[in-house]
């Protein structure tokens, strides 16, 4: 491997790790995970959605999203029914907690992203922000 792939790849670890400890840290008092938050994230205020969906949303396995939604139905963030038009289907909808979790995570959120914008000019981030996008949509479908 050569430096700039090194460097990119231990930049991306790097981030990768800070994040999970400092939204570790910051939702201990929720009892979430930073696994937990994105899923809470994904869905919308007074949305319901299928696990098939959300599963479509965060680019995930069905089996992350069935093992995520148990976790937080336990902790009352997310309320899970059948269906009523199709009874193979599990829809979500955030509870009233799940909600204000939800708020939460997102003030945590900005205040992560305003730290890490602290380093960079707008137009700088900008374009790492649109690279990154780029890479994203280019993986659809990769090993899948």
């Amino acid at each position: 491997m050569n430096k700039a792939q090194d460097r990119f790849g231990r930049a991306i670890s790097i981030i990768n790790r800070k994040a999970f400890m400092y939204f570790s840290y910051r939702l201990k008092h929720l009892s979430l995970g930073p696994g937990q938050q994105a899923y809470l994230m994904a869905i919308e205020p007074d949305e319901i959605i299928s696990q098939d969906e959300l599963a479509q949303r965060l680019v995930v396995d069905k089996a992350n999203v069935s093992r995520a939604v148990r976790g937080l139905e336990k902790l009352q963030y997310i309320r899970r029914e059948l269906s009523a038009k199709d009874n193979r289907k599990v829809e979500l909808q955030l509870t009233p907690r799940g909600l204000a979790a939800k708020k939460e995570i997102e003030v945590i959120a900005h205040e992560w992203i305003t730290k890490l914008k602290e380093y960079v000019s707008e137009d700088e981030w900008d374009a790492a922000e649109q690279a990154l996008e780029r890479i994203a949509a280019s993986l659809e479908g990769f090993y899948t």
